[in-house]
């Protein structure tokens, strides 16, 4: 039996945190930082640690953001 996940987008993550995909974006360059409140949602969702929401590197972020949509891609 194949299974096909889809692929998870930046998007995607935000409408599910329930939080702007603008706003994402930015604290994933690292132009904004993230609230706790919504680091729980995004570690929710993503499996990322709300310690790195809140408290890890832009290059960081964008890392473990990175490997979230890539191994749901599988």
């Amino acid at each position: 039996m194949k299974t096909t996940k889809k692929k998870i987008t930046q998007k995607e993550i935000a409408g599910l945190a329930h939080i702007g995909p603008d706003f994402l974006s930015h604290i994933i360059r690292g132009n904004r930082r993230c609230p706790p409140r919504v680091a729980l949602r995004l570690e929710e969702v993503t499996g990322i640690s709300k310690v790195t929401w809140v408290w890890g590197t832009p290059s960081e972020i964008r890392e473990a953001v990175h490997q979230v949509c890539a191994n749901d891609s599988r």
